[in-house]
């Protein structure tokens, strides 16, 4: 029986108003869920799926396939911060319950997130309430890391969740 996709991966995806040929990078990208939801939408594009454990980036590896065989996808087991990609610049960063945004300052991703971007890119960070906390404080902390930074960035609840956006300051 097929597990069903989570609420939060499903608000996530549906948020980033891709184009077929958009290249998406997946921060903290877990077992793939999402990413494989993108690769869906971005045929003619390419999605880069990161995450700090190999455990995850295994279990990526295996739900991304037939994405990666058809050159769609990739995947790397890799922190944000040392992240360098391939130097093409990515259209849509998206990131689901990564704490890196909302536990310290997020100086180095954020940083990392403007040299990653094209001009017009978007960042789509997305949060549930962690344990003794809620949605809207970690949202409210990862909109100000990117506002700190070269982004302007806006913050709105969706539900239980919220969902920060960041385009770059013109």
């Amino acid at each position: 029986m097929a597990r069903a996709v989570p609420e939060r991966i499903l608000a996530a995806v549906e948020s980033l108003d891709l184009r077929p040929d958009a290249r998406v990078l997946e921060v903290g990208c877990g077992t793939g869920v999402a990413a494989e939801l993108v690769c869906r939408l971005v045929p003619e594009g390419h999605v880069t799926a990161l995450d700090r454990s190999a455990t995850a980036v295994t279990h990526a590896e295996r739900r991304l396939a037939r994405w990666t065989a058809a050159g769609v996808a990739d995947v790397a087991e890799r922190d944000l911060a040392t992240f360098h990609g391939d130097g093409r610049p990515y259209d849509v960063v998206l990131a689901i319950n990564v704490n890196a945004f909302w536990t310290g300052p997020a100086t180095e991703e954020v940083a990392r997130l403007d040299e990653l971007l094209t001009d017009d890119g978007a960042v789509h960070l997305w949060f549930e309430a962690p344990p003794g906390g809620d949605a809207a404080s970690a949202g409210a902390a990862a909109r100000d890391a990117l506002d700190a930074g070269s982004f302007d960035a806006g913050l709105e609840s969706v539900g239980a969740l919220a969902h920060v956006t960041g385009r770059r300051r013109r």
